[in-house]
């Protein structure tokens, strides 16, 4: 790596890490952990701000969800039954779904909308989607961590070692992927 690119990650990569996670998730948390295991980012900050990235951004779209979900998931034609079936979980399973939701793939975005919608209770997803916020960004962020330990232990050079890293996150996103969909 290039000294500027370090001192950019260590100087911008906790807030690469909360908006990171605030629009896109799992792939900055995971490499956000990279980065700690790198010690360009200290391992407990990482894991922080991953956290509070996934809670303040599931707590603004729970609240856009509370207020304007039904003008909002009617317009989603193609997945009303989707949406149906959430909300059906959500009556049933409430807890459950608001502290898992972050971890079902193609509903991280939506899935905090539809509780919304559904008129949970704010303080409970509150308290909730803390519990689940802090799980989410620990449970990321040590996938990149550790996964970057393993690959970087092997004795094999570093730019390979980067590909190889990038290759197997690709083909894990892929194949989690693929599982959610069934």
């Amino acid at each position: 790596m290039t000294a500027e690119f370090t001192n950019w990650i260590t100087e911008y990569g906790y807030w690469a890490t909360f908006f990171g996670a605030m629009i896109e998730g799992e792939t900055a948390a995971f490499l956000s952990g990279v980065a700690a295991h790198n010690q360009l980012l200290y391992y407990p900050w990482v894991m922080l701000f991953a956290a509070l990235g996934g809670i303040v951004s599931d707590n603004v779209l729970f609240y856009v969800g509370y207020f304007a979900g039904s003008q909002i998931l009617p317009k989603f034609h193609r997945h009303q039954k989707k949406i149906n079936r959430v909300q059906q979980l959500i009556r049933q399973h409430e807890n459950f779904i608001i502290i898992a939701i972050r971890f079902a793939y193609g509903l991280r975005t939506v899935g905090p909308i539809i509780i919304g919608a559904s008129k949970v209770n704010p303080f409970k997803f509150f308290i909730l989607n803390i519990l689940g916020g802090a799980l989410w960004g620990v449970i990321i962020v040590s996938c990149g961590y550790f996964i970057s330990s393993a690959i970087l232990a092997l004795p094999i050079h570093s730019s390979l070692t980067w590909f190889l890293l990038i290759i197997i996150a690709v083909v894990l996103f892929i194949f989690l992927r693929r599982q959610w969909k069934k």
